[in-house]
């Protein structure tokens, strides 16, 4: 039985979010990799590193597993981190304005926080991987 209603929604953000980014990323700067050294080939590791742990923390939810909601809270915070890093410090190519780091990393955080929140307190949740 899958998913339904919030649970769902966020399955489909961790499934497609993460994934895409690193699309994007790696579309603009594959160009440019030699240019952006060792610095940026880790960081695209990193980056893929946490779109493989979104897509298997959705999958997770998706199906149910009992330990999903956990996953999925590891999940949030690699992806609150990665955007974090990327508005503050990053080799990639980025689309972040002046002035615009802090309230790009104060919203991923508080998006995070507010999907962690719900997959811990609520009975839904609970009911759904018991």
């Amino acid at each position: 039985m899958n998913p339904r209603g919030w649970l769902a929604v966020l399955a489909l953000w961790l499934f497609l979010w993460e994934p895409l980014r690193l699309a994007g990323e790696l579309a603009g700067s594959m160009g440019t990799i030699g240019m952006r050294g060792a610095g940026g080939v880790a960081e695209l590791a990193v980056h893929a590193s946490v779109a493989a742990i979104a897509a298997a923390a959705a999958w997770g939810v998706w199906i149910r597993h009992p330990r999903a909601p956990a996953a999925a809270s590891i999940a949030l915070v690699a992806s609150a981190a990665v955007t974090v890093q990327s508005a503050y410090w990053s080799f990639l190519p980025g689309d972040v304005g002046p002035g615009q780091q802090l309230p790009r990393a104060v919203a991923a955080i508080a998006h995070a926080a507010g999907w962690i929140t719900y997959l811990h307190r609520s009975r839904r949740v609970r009911a759904a991987f018991e």
